[in-house]
């Protein structure tokens, strides 16, 4: 799954979503982040070529580099309400 990251600045990190759970989400980035632990963040994730994107916002718990990787740890901070679409797609996934 595609994902995009923007920070406070507007700056936006692509990367690719590994897991996706009702808690957060694991991203492998395609670059280096402008953002850092403990930041908010706006996510939006292409669950499916050619489908709408789903926007969610989260706090980056952990980031993790090493032989050219750039892994992050995100959690959702939005409430369950306000991931309705989110959540509808793991319940569909599951």
């Amino acid at each position: 799954m595609m994902v995009w990251i923007e920070d406070g600045k507007g700056e936006i990190t692509r990367g690719q979503a590994d897991s996706v759970t009702a808690e957060g989400l694991l991203v492998r980035l395609a670059e280096p982040p402008s953002f850092g632990r403990e930041d908010e963040v706006a996510v939006r994730i292409c669950f499916d070529r050619g489908a709408p994107t789903v926007a969610a916002t989260a706090c980056v718990a952990w980031l993790r580099a090493g032989e050219g990787v750039v892994e992050c740890g995100l959690r959702w901070t939005e409430s369950a309400e306000q991931r309705a679409a989110l959540d509808a797609w793991l319940a569909h996934a599951a």
